[in-house]
């Protein structure tokens, strides 16, 4: 029996709900990076990459914003380099609709820009963009010559995306390539829907679409400590499609300390000739057919490393290219 409440110190208290914490989880699964581990799989450790270094706003100006369109201003304005997004959930429309509450980060308004710029949320995980329940999103698009941007601590949420991604970096119809575009501490959560409910569904969205742009495409992405909860029926948490050799699909981008779980699959190379992505500190849980499916031709320098995951409905990972095929390599990989 427990003492009485009044025998009870801060502290004892503090131990002893510490106590029935971790038997909880130690008698029902593993938790790792927010992802549920089934009982007795282990939790990847990974120590490939190291910790996320603090953020530091380029010179400039500093602004606080409480609205999407003051948000968009200030983005447009080159003496502003760091915008802080003040916590709060702000309804945001169809990235493609170009409405006032629309983020579509692309076109001369931002490509004309010559400082980079830092947009964070006032706390990581404090700032919604929410869809309302709608639908045909993206609901934010790099596109058309946007370039050295970092985005910092957003959580996307109710919104279901249509043939895209929740996030999109280029797009079907190719202009210039977005460029320097670094996301970290991104949530898409499981209210972010698409067609994918089941492993033979279509897989057609996705919670980031990465696709083409003129030239040479979209490069230099870099993407930090993301989770994506696909369990609203979502395809992928990175889709790699559309290019060709004119308007090529992305290059130089990196993908570290990713935490997907309850996607159809987690990560699709389709796209012909992508080059230079690695993928690095992924833990997968819950896939409903595949981890990890790699359809491209031609690709060079795609690189998995310290990748894991755990109850994939058909495979860990797929090709019908076989089980190595020609552009990837596998460094410490293990996809179940």
């Amino acid at each position: 029996m427990s003492p009485p409440r009044r025998q009870l110190g801060r502290k004892g208290a503090v131990a002893i709900l510490a106590l029935l914490v971790i038997a909880f989880v130690a008698a029902s699964d593993v938790a790792h990076g927010g992802l549920r581990f089934p009982f007795g799989a282990s939790a990847p450790t990974f120590r490939s990459t190291p910790d996320p270094a603090p953020v530091t706003a380029p010179p400039g100006t500093a602004v606080r914003v409480s609205s999407i369109p003051e948000l968009l201003d200030a983005l447009a304005d080159d003496s502003i380099s760091h915008i802080v997004v003040a916590n709060g959930t702000y309804h945001v429309s169809p990235a493609g609709t170009i409405a006032s509450d629309s983020l579509w980060i692309g076109g001369d308004r931002y490509a004309r820009r010559t400082r980079p710029i830092l947009v964070a949320a006032e706390t990581r995980g404090g700032v919604i963009f929410d869809g309302g329940g709608g639908t045909e999103y993206a609901a934010l698009s790099f596109e058309d010559g946007a370039h050295d941007q970092t985005w910092d601590g957003f959580v996307f949420a109710d919104m279901r995306a249509d043939y895209s991604g929740i996030v999109e970096v280029g797009g079907y119809v190719p202009k210039r390539p977005p460029h320097d575009i670094t996301l970290r501490f991104i949530t898409i959560d499981g209210t972010c829907r698409g067609q994918a409910t089941n492993a033979g569904a279509p897989a057609t969205e996705h919670a980031f679409y990465i696709s083409n742009a003129a030239g040479v495409g979209p490069n230099h992405l870099l993407f930090e400590d993301i989770s994506v909860d696909g369990s609203g029926g979502l395809a992928s948490a990175f889709q790699f499609d559309h290019g060709d050799t004119a308007d090529p699909n992305a290059s130089t981008v990196t993908v570290r300390r990713l935490r997907v779980s309850g996607t159809q699959q987690a990560i699709i190379f389709w796209t012909p000739a992508v080059h230079d992505i690695t993928f690095a500190d992924v833990a997968i849980a819950g896939a409903s057919r595949y981890a990890v499916r790699y359809e491209t031709v031609g690709a060079t320098g795609i690189v998995l490393s310290n990748v894991t995951s755990r109850g994939s409905g058909k495979q860990g990972f797929f090709s019908s290219e076989g089980s190595t095929p020609p552009g990837l390599k596998l460094e410490n990989v293990d996809l179940q």
